[in-house]
Parts: C-alpha cells; sequence; structure tokens
C-alpha cells in the first residue's frame, strides 16, 4: 500500500453510528463496501474496477455514484489518487487495522474527554463479565503503563 506524501494518518470521520457494525460505525454502508474493494485490490484501482468488483459481490452501483463516494473517501482522506490518462486510480492511506485503530481512539478519546468516570467503569465491568483473564490482562497493561511512566503502585 502507498502512502502519498503529506497526507496525515487522521482521516476526517466525525461521526460513529452504534447502529451499525465494524467500519460501517465510521463511514457510510458504501463507503465501507468500497473500501473493502480497495484493501483487497493488490494494486491502485479506478472507479470501473471497483464498480465491477461491487457487482460481482452483487451490488448495484452505478458508476457515478461509485465515483462520488470515491472521491468522499479521498476528501476524508482515507484514499490517495492520482489521474492517469482521463481516469484516477486510487489506493488507501491507511490499513484496515490502522483504521480501525484510528476509529477507537477516536472513540474513547471522545468517551474519555466527556464520561471519563462512568466509562472507564463500564469497561472495566464489562471486560470483567465477558473475560475474567481479560481483566487480568487489563490490570497488567496498567501496571507495565504505570512502570514506564515512573509512578508504579507502593507496594
Amino acid at each position: 500500500m502507498r502512502q502519498g506524501p503529506g497526507r496525515a494518518k487522521q482521516p476526517d470521520l466525525s461521526v460513529f453510528k452504534l447502529d451499525k457494525r465494524g467500519i460501517e460505525q465510521a463511514l457510510g454502508e458504501l463507503e465501507a463496501q468500497v473500501m473493502e474493494v480497495i484493501w483487497d485490490a493488490s494494486e491502485s484501482v479506478c472507479v470501473e474496477d471497483v464498480r465491477s468488483a461491487l457487482e460481482d459481490q452483487g451490488k448495484d452501483a452505478a458508476y457515478t455514484t461509485i465515483m462520488t463516494t470515491m472521491s468522499r473517501l479521498h476528501d476524508k482522506g482515507l484514499l490517495e489518487r492520482e489521474q492517469r490518462g482521463r481516469a484516477y486510480y486510487y489506493w488507501p492511506t491507511l490499513s484496515r487495522s490502522e483504521l480501525s485503530d484510528n476509529v477507537t481512539r477516536r472513540v474513547i478519546d471522545g468517551l474519555l474527554s466527556s464520561f471519563a468516570e462512568p466509562a472507564i467503569s463500564y469497561f472495566v465491568e464489562a471486560v470483567g463479565d465477558e473475560s475474567p483473564e481479560q481483566l487480568d490482562a487489563l490490570a497488567e497493561l496498567i501496571d507495565e503503563h504505570r512502570r514506564r511512566r515512573g509512578d508504579a503502585p507502593k507496594s
């Protein structure tokens, strides 16, 4: 995956939809489908490549709709592009995992800036209910973070 010069790794994602799953929580349904096609491609792709791949998956969308969606993803900083002849070719600026990490950080930062105490409390409760072993792992991460910062608790 190529990264364009000067393109920040902070995409413009201002909405988080709790009623959706996966990257559709941060992107629209078609945007998420387009990103999946582009991530799966081994090289840069043009609008027709994406339209054709979506059609192969049984998802019908007009060429102009795909073109507008890809342009919007470029404007959001999720795609880079270059013009070759009359067509633009696109590639992702972030991998799936980088986008996932970015969305996770933004959601958690938003929760902590507005609702720190209940967010932390619920997170610990939810992790403990889901997997007590993960709660132990979380405690170890907290201790490791404190050691790195030089403020480990006194025993």
